[in-house]
C-alpha cells in the first residue's frame, strides 16, 4: 500500500486526505460527524417513509407503506400493475396534491424534514424528486418549451441562456439533429421514442 501511496504522490495525482482515527471509530461503531466522515450520510436514509396510507376518495391506493431510501444505492419498486408503485412516487414529489379527494396519513422525510410540510417549497421540492414517467409526457407546447419549461418557472428569461440550454439538453439526449429545424412545432408530434428521450 505504501508503494501505491509513494507512486501516485510521485506522479503529481492529488491524494484524499485520511483520517485513520476517523475510519477505525467508524469501523469500531463510535459515532463520527457526518460533516467529517461523509460515508455516514450513505447509512442514513435520504428519504424516510413510515407507516404510509394514501387514499383517494374511499379507495385505499397505498397501506402501511415503510421503506428507507439511501444515498447512493438503488432502490427498485417492483409489482404487478395497480399495485400502487406510480401512486408511492406521485406521493414522493407531491403531484397527488393536484389530484381531488385524495388523503394521506403516515410520515415521508426527506433528509429528515417532512415533505408535507406546509411551508415547505413544492416547486422546490419537485426540483429535488424529478420523475420520469412510464408513458411520455410532453407538455401541450413547443419542443423548444418542452425543454426550458424549468428554467421558465425558475425565472430566466435570457433567450441566448434558453437556446443554449435547449440545445446542450437535446444533444445530451441524442435528439438535436433529428429537431434542430422543428424546434417550435409541438412536442406531441415526435414519435413515442422521441418523446420518452
Amino acid at each position: 500500500m505504501k508503494n501505491v501511496i509513494e507512486q501516485s504522490a510521485t506522479s503529481g495525482d492529488q491524494l484524499p486526505e485520511v483520517h485513520v482515527d476517523r475510519l477505525e471509530a467508524v469501523a469500531q461503531g463510535k459515532d463520527v460527524p457526518a460533516e467529517v466522515h461523509p460515508q455516514v450520510l450513505e447509512e442514513k436514509p435520504v428519504l424516510e417513509i413510515e407507516d404510509f396510507n394514501l387514499w383517494y376518495g374511499m379507495k385505499q391506493a397505498l397501506h402501511n407503506v415503510t421503506m428507507p431510501i439511501t444515498h447512493s444505492k438503488v432502490t427498485a419498486l417492483i409489482g404487478p400493475s395497480g399495485c400502487g408503485k406510480s401512486t408511492l412516487l406521485r406521493s414522493v414529489n407531491r403531484m397527488n396534491d393536484l389530484v381531488q379527494n385524495v388523503k394521506i396519513k403516515g410520515t415521508m422525510l426527506l433528509n429528515g424534514d417532512s415533505i408535507y410540510d406546509p411551508r415547505r417549497d413544492v416547486i422546490d421540492l419537485r426540483k429535488r424528486m424529478g420523475m420520469v414517467f412510464q408513458k411520455p409526457n410532453p407538455f401541450p407546447m413547443s419542443i423548444f418549451e418542452n425543454v426550458v419549461y424549468a428554467l421558465r418557472i425558475d425565472g430566466e428569461r435570457n433567450r441566448g441562456i434558453l437556446e443554449e440550454v435547449c440545445e446542450v439538453s437535446l444533444r445530451g439526449a441524442a435528439l438535436w439533429d433529428e429537431v434542430k429545424d422543428r424546434l417550435q412545432d409541438s412536442a406531441l408530434g415526435l414519435s413515442g421514442g422521441q418523446q420518452q428521450r
